[in-house]
């Protein structure tokens, strides 16, 4: 899948070492894991079960196909282009700086907004274990907590995440051991096809519904990419991040699917029942008891602090790469902490940006975040192709395979998914785009030598 060739080294691109190399295969992997967040399988269980009649775990297996073949073009690409800036920098790298420019400013959009979301999400159980406080009041907590862990450096954070995966990933393997109970107990068969399809509803969801739910659950593995953003800051980044691509998504992917077939099959009509908001609390406190359904709460909070930390750090790197690049202000954009060896100034505008979470709404904001995610990883796939076929020229069967139909495959999956996101996020995407376009041809104005410089 992948040729041996390694770069270790950003002089090759222009680049200083600025971020401090201090992470290995693990804390890379944990960093994705703590990104998409394992306990994100309820966020979305009532939502998606619902509009899917009972069929989520067969949109969970057509979510993780899609993001198998991108995670396979993020791997090549993260051997070719070892640098912070993940989407931005290899297609800018490989097609031209300004459709570069575009691309990171597409998935921005979901980096931006993904923080928010686990805001609000958090703020939905906190009221629950503690009444009376305003809802001002806890997202503000939740982001100076998340911002101050960032400020502290790469290595605080990968230990927050730790803690925070152990603590999520006991949880969902307890609900999954309740479900398998709940399953025996009734003396239903636990293979079952039923639990990844519904067949007396198949003529009312169809396969477009399905995908419709697919669309919807790629944000839970928005996780697996993020981990190419920090190549500067991994020891041998080719191997390393490459391999962590695939472990996190294919990991995840498994976990998704498993969990929602067995719940499925633990209640059977469960999807004509629950709510869409309170679905996974509902879900929870009918396989494992009150108890668990109001742990829940507090699991669900930690899960969001963990995903808000993982993706405020992503958007940082993101908007770092496009500043060093002069595609924004560098002094501001391009800024690294001497002390903490991080992009200090991204992180505190991050933070503030996040407290439009308080007017965000929530279904509209999850479709935009897979709006700019889905566009983002179908010009990653392109990406393999242009790099690897239309440049290093690379041919035979094996380089057809790895550089032309999986990352076509890939790419066709994700825009499949893209367009079922429905018409509202699409218009308000392409508006978002059009801003990215005008931000892009105001600063076209100072461009010198074929490179877009803000100082």
């Amino acid at each position: 899948m992948i040729d041996g060739r390694r770069i270790d080294t950003l002089k090759e691109f222009g680049y200083e070492q600025k971020l401090e190399r201090v992470l290995g295969l693990p804390g890379v992997c944990l960093f994705g894991f703590a990104y998409l967040a394992p306990c994100t399988i309820f966020s979305y269980f009532g939502l998606v079960n619902g509009s899917t009649h009972g069929m989520i775990s067969l949109a969970y297996a057509i979510a993780t196909i899609a993001m198998f073949f991108t995670a396979l073009s993020y791997r090549q690409m993260v051997v070719a282009f070892p640098v912070a800036g993940s989407v931005y920098s290899y297609v800018g790298k490989t097609m031209h700086p300004n459709i570069g420019f575009m691309a990171g400013w597409a998935i921005l959009l979901g980096y931006i907004l993904l923080p928010m979301i686990n805001y609000i999400i958090a703020s939905g159980y906190i009221p629950i274990l503690l009444p009376g406080v305003p809802i001002w009041a806890d997202i503000f907590a939740l982001i100076t907590i998340v911002t101050v862990v960032n400020l502290a450096g790469v290595k605080i954070m990968s230990a927050f995440d730790n803690i925070f995966i152990v603590i999520q990933l006991a949880f969902v393997i307890a609900v999954v051991i309740f479900a398998v109970k709940t399953i025996l107990s009734k003396n239903y068969d636990i293979i079952d096809i039923s639990g990844l399809w519904n067949a007396s509803e198949w003529g009312s969801v169809g396969i477009t519904g399905v995908i419709g739910g697919a669309s919807v659950l790629c944000l839970c593995f928005l996780g697996f990419d993020s981990v190419t953003t920090l190549a500067e800051e991994t020891k041998n980044p080719g191997k390393t991040v490459g391999r962590a691509l695939i472990i996190v998504c294919l990991t995840a992917g498994g976990l998704f699917v498993l969990s929602t077939y067995l719940f499925q099959l633990a209640w059977p009509d469960g999807w004509m029942q629950i709510d869409s908001g309170r679905g996974s609390y509902q879900l929870v406190g009918y396989i494992a008891g009150q108890f668990m359904a109001t742990f829940l709460c507090v699991v669900m909070i930690v899960s969001c602090l963990a995903s808000a930390v993982s993706s405020q750090a992503s958007c940082a790197r993101i908007l770092f790469g496009m500043g060093r690049d002069h595609q924004l202000p560098a002094r501001f954009f391009g800024h690294i902490s001497t002390r903490f060896k991080v992009p200090s100034y991204n992180i505190i505008l991050i933070g503030v940006v996040s407290l439009l979470s308080l007017y965000i709404d929530f279904d509209l904001g999850t479709t935009m975040i897979n709006f700019g995610a889905l566009l983002g990883f179908t010009l990653v796939n392109i990406s393999v192709f242009v790099h690897y076929w239309m440049k290093e020229c690379r041919r035979g069967i094996k380089a057809a395979v790895n550089y032309i139909v999986l990352p076509a495959a890939g790419a066709s999956v994700c825009i499949s998914l893209w367009v079922n996101l429905g018409r509202k996020a699409l218009i308000i995407g392409s508006i978002w785009l059009v801003i990215g376009g005008i931000v892009l041809l105001v600063t076209i104005n100072k461009k010198k030598k074929g490179c877009v410089k803000i100082d």
